[in-house]
């Protein structure tokens, strides 16, 4: 089965979209049933895809196109990506478009229902949207609550499917970075630290929040390292944590395949969002065995369970208090163990390979 996979921020953005792009094709691409073709907005090093021109979310001229269509300049790198795919659409003929960015699924739609041009859209929810499921076939949720979410708001349940986001888990747990080993990191050899991952933002992954909480903490406080991608809230983030934190505290982006060294340098994992559809830097902190502190939801419900410190973190002084917890009872190799094994078992990709592949082929039959 021919299966597109475009990603238009692949090559350039750091989130989960772009992480999971990776990880599931490099996954599926050996199997034989599926013909799987990533789409990137950028080139990727050392993985295959093809590259479609577009205009950068970051650009200037994205921004100004954005302006004169009254949309943002993340759309305008979704209609210019889909321009160029559409050669692609038309001559390779794919059964399968499997998409996480919604304006270009919309695009697809709105092709294939002027062209009738004959292939399925199986969206994946990452992102957690809200919107009505239109102008696609399928959906997959990678938590139950998205799709008690999406059954309360009136979605069909029979195009759906609940498949957790698959990772690439090593096979042992990985051996910790301690004491001078932590300063090729920018990281302090004799300090408790506390890691963050993801946007480095205060609307969705609330730094800022961390960045006080830790401030609240008595000396000697630990240091804080914030990891992420870059955005319009980035630099008063850092703003905020050079006044609090003056230098107890790292903020910096950095190459994916380098993020796995500051989990195994820190001592506890501490992520504020409120809300996650699944939350890929969750079981990154699970597989590699460390404590982990996170708002209390039905999300981190099923993907930590009994391995996280959940509480209510729209309150002040809640992750202070979360985090000197966790600090306070250092994990038993046991225990670190235990959570590497629970990470492994439920997202590994070795468990979850053929569930992808079947839901891919289960996707494109229903609609045929």
């Amino acid at each position: 089965m021919r299966v597109y996979f475009p990603c238009t921020g692949l090559g350039r953005q750091l989130r989960g979209f772009e992480t999971f792009t990776l990880e599931c094709a490099s996954a599926l691409r050996d199997d034989p049933r599926v013909a799987l073709t990533v789409f990137s907005g950028a080139p990727v090093s050392g993985v295959e895809t093809r590259v479609l021109w577009n205009l950068p979310r970051s650009s200037r001229l994205a921004a100004f196109v954005g302006r004169c269509l009254g949309r943002d300049a993340y759309f305008v790198e979704q209609l210019t990506f889909f321009l160029s795919l559409l050669p692609s659409l038309v001559f390779g003929r794919p059964e399968l478009v499997y998409f996480a960015d919604l304006n270009l699924g919309n695009l697809c739609w709105h092709w294939r229902r002027l062209t009738r041009q004959r292939f399925t859209l199986l969206y994946y929810n990452g992102g957690a949207t809200t919107r009505p499921f239109t102008r696609t076939d399928f959906v997959q949720q990678v938590t139950p609550a998205g799709l008690e979410s999406a059954l309360e708001r009136g979605e069909p349940a029979d195009r759906q499917a609940v498949l957790p986001h698959g990772m690439h888990v090593p096979a042992t747990l990985p051996a910790r970075i301690t004491g001078m080993a932590r300063r090729a990191l920018g990281l302090p050899a004799d300090r408790p630290v506390v890691l963050s991952v993801g946007m480095i933002d205060m609307t969705t992954k609330r730094m800022d929040y961390l960045i006080r909480e830790v401030a609240a903490l008595p000396a000697p406080r630990p240091f804080l390292c914030l990891l992420g991608a870059e955005g319009a809230e980035s630099s008063a983030v850092r703003a905020l944590a050079r006044e609090l934190l003056g230098n107890d505290v790292l903020v910096r982006a950095v190459p994916h395949d380098a993020i796995g060294d500051y989990y195994r340098a820190a001592d506890v994992f501490a992520l504020a969002s409120e809300r996650e559809a699944f939350g890929l830097a969750y079981v990154e902190a699970l597989m590699h065995g460390l404590p982990i502190v996170a708002f209390d939801t039905a999300v981190t419900r099923h993907v930590l369970g009994v391995f996280a410190i959940l509480r209510d973190l729209s309150v002040d002084g809640e992750g202070a208090r979360a985090i000197a917890s966790a600090l306070a009872a250092p994990l038993a190799d046991r225990e670190r163990l235990a959570r590497h094994a629970s990470a492994r078992a439920r997202f590994d990709w070795d468990a979850l390979r053929e569930p992808y592949v079947e839901l891919l082929l289960r996707s494109a039959r229903r609609a045929a």
